[in-house]
């Protein structure tokens, strides 16, 4: 019998009481054991989630079923010649493990909760994009700071976002201080002594902490309420400060009372910025829409508390690797608030695009998270313009993540060579090594189908004599994955090896080494077959496919930067010999020259004059030492 599986205790309700795990199912190959769906066949015909695991116990994929025997055995009766990412998944398969619920609520639940628990690699992650900013509250600090941030941290600090429009999150951040008057500065607070406030306090944007101009305990007040404006709650603040300001007028504290109500007026105008024209004002709902491309999904998903339009997030998937999961909507919505660690709105609406069961997923918010929330696929009306408006975030996005002809390469490529995830991040290698010295490696970087010349980089070989390529791939590979797994970095997505099977071998060798390694593949020079160990036979495209032009294109960048770092190398070396050549000038005179300069290319330029200038050099020498690199220069060109 399998152990239990571990899960994250759901809220009251949401644990199916009845968990049986059946026995595994184990085989090598779909072909291996003859007698595999016979086995399958111990199955039960209930609702539950069944476990894809390899050989270590880890799960390939979790998914959900409304007849566990039916749907295991699909995977075992069917090519999947249009989903190429079962075949890979299945030859990783070494054991399948069960839990039975008593319902199809359960099922969705428990699916949802296991994904967030385990991450499976062929199950959709649901992540967006993480450009746009958030705003932060470091309610860990005794004086909290309004601040942006790009990342999410678990620091303890409240965030809210992420923004799409900044200019719009700017002008919120510019009403907050004005209203709550909160800090921004990096002092850590309280002080021993209190000091002078800054400009902040002197313009009414903060309300001087430092200075000891307000207490502890108001200040925390008036971070409660921003962290209520930030998460749309403005009626809930507008109604208690006009209850004090009544207060005030009756207590004739006509200052307090005037202070109050500027605050009401720019909570009203800050909420300008954010209105959503809905039948009812003050609604509380969120709003999921689906866009469809001809290989990519986007899902986005809208925040709008008291009518206002919070926050829009956006998740990009590979419209195959969507297929392949059998992911449904009604788990990527659960996986969206157990991710967040929130609760869902009185009211979540879905586009029909999303095409989602409203009732499923109402039940299962229910269970899992308790209260009344109602699910709605509008069909006309307000609600249904607010769905439309979430697929019309989707349906931008889409367009602005990739342009289509690098979208479009970059998902034949993952469907052409069975990869067993989408190559968002491509780093291409290649080897310079004309002679017995100066060997030199080149490795550029492209994300998402475009050069991102900031992530080049450029190898010295230092282990490797000769003209061993296969082992300068090693080295060169190595250290970039070690340099990267030190530092924290995240690896990329796919390594493109120039070269035949010889380097696509000893490119791989490192990579057992490492957890969560890249996809590698080759692309050999005069064959141009693509090599993929996840191929069975080498890959031949025609000369005008678009995935060969986008590969070859890869290659030549690298065999360019490589190239031109060999050369620029040799360059440099032979010039700084040579220049030990001429009467006069030895080992410390060529280091003062460029100590001085910087570099040869830098000496070349220089006039006689400027040469005379460095120490040790007379200007008859220096003389010499133009005249040398003139006809040096002339001699490389010619």
């Amino acid at each position: 019998m399998a152990e239990p599986i571990g899960r994250p205790a759901p809220r009251s309700g949401a644990t199916p009481n009845n968990i049986d795990v059946s026995n595994k199912v184990y085989f090598k190959s779909m072909n291996a054991n003859p007698d595999l769906l016979d086995s399958l066949s111990n199955f039960p015909e209930s609702p539950g989630v069944y476990l894809m695991k390899d050989a270590s116990g880890e799960p390939l994929y979790i998914g959900k079923a409304i007849d566990l025997k039916s749907r295991v055995r699909s995977y075992f009766l069917d090519t999947h010649e249009d989903r190429p990412h079962i075949p890979f998944m299945l030859a990783r398969l070494h054991h399948i493990d069960w839990i039975a619920t008593r319902s199809e609520t359960e099922a969705l639940i428990l699916e949802a909760n296991l994904i967030r628990k385990h991450k499976p690699k062929f199950n959709i992650d649901l992540k967006d994009d993480s450009h746009y900013p958030y705003l932060k509250i470091t309610v860990q600090e005794p004086f909290p700071r309004l601040l942006i941030a790009r990342r999410v941290a678990s620091d303890g600090a409240r965030y809210f976002g992420p923004y799409t429009d900044v200019r719009a999150m700017r002008q919120i951040v510019h009403f907050a201080k004005r209203i709550f008057k909160v800090r921004d500065c990096n002092r850590d607070l309280p002080l021993k002594k209190p000091i002078r406030p800054c400009v902040n306090y002197g313009i009414g944007r903060c309300s001087g902490a430092c200075a000891a101009r307000i207490s502890q305990e108001d200040y925390r007040a008036n971070v409660e309420m921003l962290m209520r404006f930030l998460s749309g709650r403005r009626n809930d603040i507008v109604r208690d400060l006009e209850a004090k300001m009544a207060q005030d007028a009756a207590g004739m504290r006509f200052e307090e009372a005037a202070f109050l109500r500027d605050q009401i007026r720019l909570i009203n105008d800050a909420s300008k910025l954010q209105k959503v024209d809905l039948a009812a004002p003050d609604a509380d709902c969120d709003v999921f829409g689906m866009f469809t491309g001809d290989r990519t999904l986007c899902l986005a998903a809208l925040r709008v508390r008291e009518g206002l339009l919070l926050s829009a997030r956006r998740f990009a998937f590979d419209k195959a690797a969507w297929e392949a999961s059998g992911a449904g909507m009604g788990t990527l919505l659960l996986q969206f608030y157990l991710d967040a660690g929130d609760t869902p709105p009185r009211e979540v609406i879905v586009s029909r695009e999303a095409a989602v069961d409203p009732g499923l997923v109402q039940s299962a918010f229910e269970t899992q998270f308790g209260g009344s929330i109602t699910v709605v696929v509008p069909q006309k009306g307000a609600k249904r313009e607010l769905a439309e408006l979430a697929v019309k975030n989707a349906r931008l996005y889409l367009m602005q993540k990739l342009p289509p002809s690098a979208l479009d390469d970059l998902t034949d490529l993952q469907k052409l060579l069975c990869l067993p995830r989408f190559p968002h991040v491509i780093e291409a290698f290649d080897i310079s090594n004309l002679g017995e010295t100066n060997a030199v490696a080149g490795m550029v970087r492209f994300v998402d189908g475009s050069a991102d010349k900031s992530g080049y980089r450029r190898y010295k070989i230092k282990t490797v004599s000769g003209q061993n390529d296969f082992a300068m791939m090693m080295e060169v590979v190595t250290r970039r994955l070690s340099r990267q797994a030190d530092e924290g970095q995240q690896f990329a997505d796919l390594y493109l090896i120039d070269g035949g099977p010889g380097q696509l071998h000893a490119a791989m060798e490192p990579l057992s080494r490492f957890k969560n390694a890249p996809m590698v593949i080759s692309l050999a020079k005069r064959e141009e077959l693509v090599h993929s160990p996840y191929c069975n036979e080498p890959v031949r495209l025609p000369s005008t496919h678009p995935v060969r032009k986008f590969l070859e294109r890869i290659r030549d960048e690298v065999h360019r930067f490589a190239i031109t770092y060999h050369r620029t190398l040799r360059g440099h070396r032979v010039g700084v010999s040579a220049l030990q050549s001429i009467p006069g000038i030895g080992k410390k005179r060529v280091v003062e020259l460029l100590r001085h300069f910087g570099s040869l290319a830098r000496v070349r330029e220089a006039s006689v004059e400027e040469i005379a200038q460095v120490k040790g050099i007379p200007e008859k020498l220096a003389g010499e030492i133009k005249e040398f690199l003139e006809k040096l220069e002339g001699m490389k060109q010619a």
